[in-house]
């Protein structure tokens, strides 16, 4: 009887399901991550203005403010006493060079409220305080 060897091919398979694994937890990251940063940009109605320049400091080290009509914070500041804690934070995290501050109040609210925020941000040596406006007959951005 006379028995065939066959030849050993050596081949390589590729075990693509760690691969899968990778390319879903991407997915789930940059959901959430856009899901974040669209929930800090409440739709607010915000004040028109005529003249204006859009910040140079886009999204770096951004703090957004929104102060709604009845001067209440949202976002992830909720109240006068959480902002102090959250610029200390800010500052020890990337320093008062790369902080910059996005207030975006109610065309509405009280300018007291807006100012108290402003004193609160320059007593913290944060210098770049953007405020949120529309170009008259605009949409909120």
């Amino acid at each position: 009887m006379l028995l065939c060897k066959r030849k050993h091919e050596f081949g390589s398979e590729i075990n693509i399901a760690p691969l899968i694994d990778v390319v879903f937890l991407l997915i789930i990251f940059f959901l959430t991550v856009s899901h974040i940063s669209q929930v800090k940009v409440e739709p607010l109605p915000l004040p028109e203005a005529q003249e204006g320049k859009k910040p140079q400091d886009q999204d770096r080290g951004r703090i957004i403010i929104n102060v709604h009509e009845d001067g209440r914070i949202s976002g992830s500041i909720q109240s006068i006493d959480s902002l102090q804690e959250v610029l200390t934070n800010e500052i020890g995290r990337s320093g008062r060079d790369n902080l910059s501050v996005l207030l975006r109040g109610d065309r509405a609210t009280n300018w007291s409220n807006i100012s108290r925020i402003m004193q609160i941000c320059t007593s913290n040596g944060i210098n770049r305080i953007n405020v949120a406006v529309t170009e008259p007959g605009g949409s909120s951005p």
